[in-house]
């Protein structure tokens, strides 16, 4: 955990708290000790709340397919419904791709926020971030600007549940949907959050 910059937004400052979570499907660590990981992180903040979610995907990496889309649902589980508002979906690595390619990542892109990525039912935002600071403040802007029509999020999915139903992260819709994905077999390496 890190704290950035504050932020300067109309006339009030705001100060963003990143957690950096790890990735799933990781080849040293299975996805449920990570999202214990998470889960514990997460209860131990001060207020129990998280005022947003980011999940970035590498447009170089194109559609979302197989593990991707794996750990798309597990973010989705960890954040919930009542949740979305409170999510930026990104694209980024722009930069490293050809502009010869970047029509059809331009395509790629669009599917992505019509389909996995979709917020349904919620104004959550799905951007392409150039892959610099200002990048970065758009999400932050967006973060910014929701906190002042919304001050209190409701809580993470999987906070809620650990605290109303169980203390176990199995129980949970993530923890489900993971041991879901281990009966279905092996899948190749992503990234998350």
């Amino acid at each position: 955990m890190y704290r950035v910059k504050p932020i300067i937004s109309g006339s009030c400052n705001w100060a963003f708290t990143l957690i950096d979570t790890p990735g799933f499907v990781d080849v040293e660590e299975h996805n449920l000790e990570i999202l214990e990981n998470i889960a514990e992180t997460l209860t131990k903040l001060a207020s129990g709340r998280v005022f947003g979610a980011i999940y970035f995907h590498n447009i170089a990496e194109g559609r979302l397919t197989g593990s991707s889309l794996s750990v798309l649902g597990i973010f989705k589980a960890i954040c919930g419904d009542k949740f979305f508002p409170h999510v930026a979906f990104v694209t980024t690595m722009w930069d490293t791709v050809k502009l010869r390619h970047h029509a059809n990542l331009e395509q790629v892109h669009k599917e992505l926020g019509e389909g996995p990525m979709k917020v349904r039912g919620a104004p959550g935002i799905f951007k392409r971030i150039r892959d610099d600071d200002e990048g970065s403040k758009e999400v932050l802007r967006y973060f910014t600007l929701l906190a002042r029509k919304r001050p209190t999020p409701p809580p993470l999915q999987l906070v809620r549940e650990l605290r109303a139903e169980t203390k176990n992260v199995g129980s949970t819709a993530a923890g489900r949907k993971i041991l879901e994905d281990d009966r279905s077999g092996p899948t190749a390496c992503c990234t998350v959050m």
